[in-house]
């Protein structure tokens, strides 16, 4: 996959190196620095892929030699600090043909840098085994005059410093706190050396990484384009890798494990799992948003059929909390009668026990008994026959145990022993679990009616939510409806599942209805039977004013009781 890669380098004097040193580095071959008089010769020319150089307009002809060019330069730049080329690395895509390579490059050069006046020699390198194409670009850095053919004079000049106001910034004398002046007196200003070289501004090296981005783009396929914007630039948190260089790459080839290149594997490996969870919430959220617009789609289509006209169901609300509440009563009034008639049951059965008892008791008892009968024999025989009686009594027991168990067969334990003492305890804990047996049907039922009473109770104290009221109110206005217009269908449709919500807000449920405050009629046929009753005195009172009746002309009202 295509990878971004551009840097700029100075080759300065002042840290040692020297712009003929550099050419015959990238170049793999011999140069003489005419300066110096020194040779140069780096070898490995088996990395070396192709070497060239381009010259701007009214460059000398004698320039197309590398050696010839960068030796001029040398000679020209005279100052120790003296910077008098520049270097550019570039990363060549490996989807890069040889030819598309140099295509790329020299396009790249003649674009950006022969068209401002720079002369540049390009080589192209790998490392032995295909791997890793990359090119090193070697700028003059200085400008060729087109109209001579000579280098350009100025590189910098001088510039007063201006503040936030465009004025110039006083150069102060630190002794006396004042505006420093010369000799006749003249005040001075602060001044600052300004760049006249393109190369060296900022907004150029800006041109020159997005110019190479654009170069490659225009050469790869969609899918392997590349960007010369950083990753914060780009507005991405993927961590950037970082530059591993050819002595950590040397080291993994000879098998061992470079801190570099490892770093760059842990960062390559958490920007894969990043990008596929990013992948995967993108196909999450693409659901999401699908699902969401289906259902906006079914809720638009239902709002667009007419809703069924709802029954004016506050006139039962009084009525519906009422039915709730007496139900209430009712149910607990039910559950109550049941649990008299189960404790009066236990009553009636415990009265049995103590009377009777069961059939299961009275067969348990008579084959203990005769079990204790033989243990009671011997008890109370001499010393001669308290042996064989005792063995007697162990067979009896035996016997009866086998007996108790056919006839009690749920009872746990029903090994009767063979002494007197214990013989009776085994009998008084066998009565015990035949009645806990027996009873335990009743008093479990009286346990859960109790429960349940208990549930009653505390629901009956509670008031109607107003979820109830309004679905038992909305039953009765559609039950009256329906007796007073058997043939208009008031059923409504059977809930889906996919009702919009309302999202309104809602009425205060807690509070009385108004309907309940004020001494109205309940229902619809009580206020018509008022209406009708008030139609009623009204006509009384209008024919007793007509006929004008005289109050003492009237017979005497028949009084009832004892007459005299």
């Amino acid at each position: 996959m295509a990878i971004y890669h551009l840097s700029v380098s100075n080759v300065s004097r002042a840290s040692g190196s020297k712009a003929t040193a550099t050419l015959s580095y990238i170049s793999g071959r011999r140069v003489h620095d005419e300066r110096r008089g020194e040779t140069y010769d780096y070898g490995r020319k088996e990395r070396v892929l192709r070497v060239g150089t381009l010259l701007p307009e009214g460059a000398p002809a004698e320039y197309a030699d590398p050696a010839v060019l960068f030796n001029a330069v040398e000679l020209h730049e005279t100052g120790r600090t003296a910077r008098p080329a520049k270097k550019i690395v570039v990363a060549l895509p490996r989807e890069f043909t040889p030819r598309q390579r140099v295509q790329a490059l020299e396009e790249y050069i003649r674009e950006n840098l022969n068209a401002d006046g720079y002369a540049a020699t390009y080589a192209i390198h790998d490392d032995g085994r295909g791997n890793n194409p990359h090119a090193h670009i070697l700028v003059a850095n200085r400008q060729i005059d087109p109209a001579t053919g000579g280098w350009a004079r100025l590189k910098q000049r001088m510039e007063y410093v201006l503040d936030e106001r465009g004025e110039r910034v006083p150069l102060i004398d630190p002794e006396t706190g004042r505006q420093k002046t010369d000799k006749r007196g003249r005040r001075q200003w602060k001044r600052t050396s300004v760049s006249l070289n393109p190369l060296d501004r900022k907004v150029k090296l800006k041109a020159l990484r997005e110019s190479w981005a654009n170069t490659c783009n225009a050469r790869l396929d969609e899918t392997a384009r590349i960007d010369h914007r950083s990753l914060e630039d780009q507005g991405s948190d993927l961590e950037p890798t970082i530059h591993e260089g050819y002595a950590a790459r040397a080291i993994e080839r000879a098998g061992g494990v470079s801190e570099r290149c490892q770093t760059n594997r842990e960062i390559r490996r958490s920007n894969s799992l990043l990008t596929a969870v990013r992948a995967e919430l993108g196909r999450i959220f693409d659901r999401l948003g699908e699902l969401f617009a289906a259902k906006i789609g079914r809720l638009r289509r239902r709002q667009a059929r007419p809703e069924p006209a709802e029954p004016n169901w506050r006139y039962f609300e009084g009525d519906a909390r009422r039915q709730l509440e007496a139900d209430k009563a009712d149910h607990t009034a039910a559950i109550r009668g049941k649990l008299m008639d189960a404790r009066a049951d236990v009553g009636n059965r415990e009265e049995w026990w103590r009377s009777h008892g069961t059939e299961e008791h009275e067969a348990a008892k008579q084959i203990i008994d005769v079990a204790r009968a033989a243990s009671r024999e011997a008890r109370d025989a001499n010393i001669f026959k308290r042996g064989r009686l005792l063995r007697n009594a162990e067979q009896v027991a035996g016997e009866q145990s086998e007996r108790l168990r056919g006839a009690v067969p749920w009872l746990e334990d029903a090994d009767i022993p063979a002494d007197w003492d214990q013989a009776n305890r085994f009998r008084m804990r066998t009565t015990k679990a035949i009645y806990d047996h027996d009873m335990q049907p009743r008093t479990r039922l009286v346990a859960e009616l109790e429960r349940r009473l208990e549930q009653a109770e505390r629901a009956e104290s509670e008031r109607p939510s107003p979820e109830q009221v309004k679905a038992l109110a909305l039953r009765m206005a559609e039950q009256r409806a329906q007796a007073e217009n058997p043939t208009q269908d008031t059923k409504r449709p059977a809930p889906s599942g996919d009702e919009p919500l309302d999202l309104s807000e809602p009425e205060d449920w807690g509070e009385a209805s108004p309907f309940e405050s004020r001494q109205a009629p309940r229902t619809k046929a009580d206020l018509l039977n008022e209406i009708r009753q008030r139609t009623d005195r009204l006509t009384g009172q209008r024919e007793a004013e007509q006929r004008q009746i005289d109050p003492w002309s009237a017979q005497p009202p028949q009084r009832r009781g004892h007459g005299r």
